[in-house]
This record gives structure tokens, sequence and C-alpha cells, in this order.
């Protein structure tokens, strides 16, 4: 594969590999891919890295969910991680492609994993918060968490894990509250709660999401992905204007945490403190969705030349402008009811 990166009229060739990616998203027409460059390249003005996702972003059409919600986490905490994006328009073997998000891979650069010890992991959507695993399978033989990082094969972190997993399911209420301020990073759990609820993705109670542990010196950290399941819609492009409170408590970590007044206060505490710096209050939020439409409209109308709005995998025919305009209307309804939430927490 040769890539070119383009600013203005210059260019730049890199070598590398490029295959398709995705497991629901595998089946629309427009694809995303994988690039495995053969030397860290600062694409798009992002650190240097080999490792790079082009996400189509097909079933969004405000090409915002991702960006929106990587974007909120990161400003939440210093401490907090997600892929950093940026907009790119593709060209596939010299033909017009589409819009495109540019994303950092999450890995072991990118989440600053110390490779010298041996106590740091990296796992994609491990099991560990629900409380059976009846009917979970797994996606690859012999790596039921799906540990990324190390390989498995050569240093297995499962069995920690699954220690986690019996210490969030079976640990007494006294060992619970303070053990698990030792586990986990509690300002980067809470700031996961907020960017749940805020966002409604309800697939990311359970899955959507890397966990990871930098070092021996430092508690496991949940970093997001895959968030085209938000902010009005469903990830199969279906609307979701429910602004019912999520059912997070299936998540056996958060249905404890829950439980106990320190807990429920940070939790309120921090959402009125994010609100009140405007980074998740309804203003905030909708001039976020509003300035980043317009710099991106010209792009994703050139897009939808290419991949029409009333394809069949749409539930309806919005163009861009309407379906902005649902996520700034679910943001006010959500942010009604979260609230009411808030209030009776």
């Amino acid at each position: 594969m040769h890539l070119q990166q383009v600013f203005g009229n210059e260019s730049v060739t890199f070598h590398g590999r490029i295959e398709r990616r995705g497991g629901y998203s595998i089946a629309f027409p427009k694809h995303s891919y994988e690039l495995d460059l053969t030397r860290d390249i600062p694409l798009g003005g992002l650190p240097a890295d080999d490792d790079w996702i082009l996400n189509a972003n097909y079933i969004d059409k405000t090409f915002l969910r991702h960006v929106i919600s990587y974007e909120l986490f990161i400003a939440m905490n210093e401490n907090n991680i997600a892929a950093r994006t940026r907009y790119v328009e593709v060209h596939l073997d010299g033909r017009y492609n589409g819009l495109y998000v540019l994303m950092e891979k999450l890995d072991k650069s990118s989440l600053s994993i110390d490779k010298s010890d041996s106590t740091a992991f990296v796992f994609k959507e491990p099991h560990i918060f629900q409380e059976s695993y009846l009917g979970v399978t797994a996606q690859k033989e012999g790596n039921f968490h799906q540990q990324t990082y190390p390989k498995i094969e050569e240093n297995n972190r499962s069995l920690y894990l699954e220690s986690v997993h019996n210490f969030l399911l079976s640990s007494s209420d006294k060992d619970f509250s303070t053990g698990i301020q030792e586990v986990f990073d509690i300002d980067n759990l809470i700031d996961w709660h907020l960017l749940l609820l805020v966002t409604n993705n309800s697939d990311g109670i359970l899955k959507n999401f890397y966990l990871y542990k930098t070092d021996e010196e430092t508690p496991i950290r949940i970093a997001p992905w895959d968030y085209d399941h938000s902010f009005g819609r469903d990830g199969d492009n279906e609307a979701n204007m429910d602004v019912r409170p999520l059912e997070i408590e299936r998540s056996i970590m958060f249905r404890r945490l829950l439980e106990y007044d320190w807990y429920r206060m940070l939790l309120r505490q921090r959402w009125e403190m994010l609100n009140q710096s405007e980074l998740l209050s309804e203003n905030g939020l909708s001039q976020r969705v509003i300035e980043k439409s317009k710099r991106i409209k010209a792009a994703a109308e050139r897009n939808f030349e290419v991949w029409p709005i009333d394809d069949k995998h749409y539930y309806d025919a919005n163009n861009f402008d309407t379906e902005v305009e649902l996520i700034l209307q679910f943001i006010r309804l959500r942010h009604e009811r979260l609230r009411e939430y808030f209030e009776s927490l």
C-alpha cells in the first residue's frame, strides 16, 4: 500500500498495509480501514504512530458522535485517554471515497503503557463487569477477555482480571468500598459513568471500551471506544431519543458503586462541576455540535454525493442538517432528564 498525505499543494507518500475492519459495520457499503505503516508517521498533525484507523463513520450522517464523545472524555481529566481524531477526505485507488474520521488506534502506544512493566496490560471489551458469563462467547479462542497487550501467549493477564471480577462480584460491602479505590481510578470511572449518561450509549456499559493498566503503580483505567450508539441514535442508525436513565446497573461495578453515599456524592459533584465549566452543560454541548458541524458540512455533502443519504441501511433519509438538529434536540431532552436524575440521586 502507498499512502499519500496531502496538505494544500504538497504531498508525502508512505508505505504500509491496509485492511478492512469492523464488526457489525463490515456489512456497510462504505468500509472502514486499519493502516499498518512501516514506520511512525504523524498523520493529520496527531502524534506519530504506525497504526491508524480510518473510520468510515457510515451510519452517522453527522460524523460527530465518535469525535465529540472522545473529545469530552479527554477534556474531563488530564489522565483520561481516548482516541484523538481528525477529519480527512480519502481517495482510494485514485477515486474519491468520502469523508472519514482518522483515529488513533488504542494500543500500548496511545495508552502510554510502560512496556518494561510486566504488570501492565490492555484488554478490549473484557467481560468482567457482567454478573454472569453465561451465554458470553469468546471472539477469540483462548482469549476470553480479549487481551491485546501483552501477547497473551507471552504473559497471560486474564487470571488477574478474573481476580478483579471476583472482587466486584463477591467482596463484602466494606472491602468493596475501600478496595475499589485501590483497584480502579475512581475519577476515571466517574467520568466514564457521566459520558455514558450524557451520550445515552447503552452499548458502552458492558462493551465499547478498553480496560488498561499502564504500570504497577497506576490503577486500572477505562478508555471509551465506538460511540456511534449515542446522541439520539443506536448503533444500527435507529433513532433513540429515549431520555430515561441508562440501565447502568447491568454493570456489577456501577450497581455496587451506586449503593454508596460517597460515590453518589462524588458523581453528583462531578456532574455539577462539569456543567458549571460548560463542558457538559446543555449550552456547552450544543455549541460544540454546532461549531464542529459548520466546519465539516461541505465535506459531508461531498461524501453524500458518493454515499447517498437514503441507502437501505438507514432508517430514514435525513440530510446532514436534519441529523445535526436531531442531536441538538436529544441534548435538550437528555439534559432536562439528567437534571432531574441528579437532583434525586
